[in-house]
């Protein structure tokens, strides 16, 4: 969600937590389990127990990650700015 000034509203605490290892090893994003910490995990829709739903974020970052159009390090610098 963007709220005041373009700012997003969500915190990405796990993605934040996660920072490090992702920056170490960005191809582990490019897993369903890796593509799962670093997109759903924040998400405010996620549950535990739905694995199997893909929702159009989680379809459009799998899809420009895959391309190299953003990187791992790209997304964990914007959310950690």
């Amino acid at each position: 969600m963007i709220g005041e000034r373009g700012k997003c509203d969500m915190e990405f605490f796990h993605l934040k937590h996660k920072s490090a290892e992702f920056l170490r090893n960005p191809e582990y994003a490019k897993t369903r389990e890796g593509l799962i910490d670093l997109i759903c995990r924040d998400c405010e829709f996620w549950k535990e127990d739905e694995h199997d739903y893909q929702c159009g974020a989680y379809k459009l970052l799998q899809f420009l990650l895959e391309k190299d159009v953003i990187s791992v390090a790209e997304i964990v610098h914007a959310v950690c700015e």
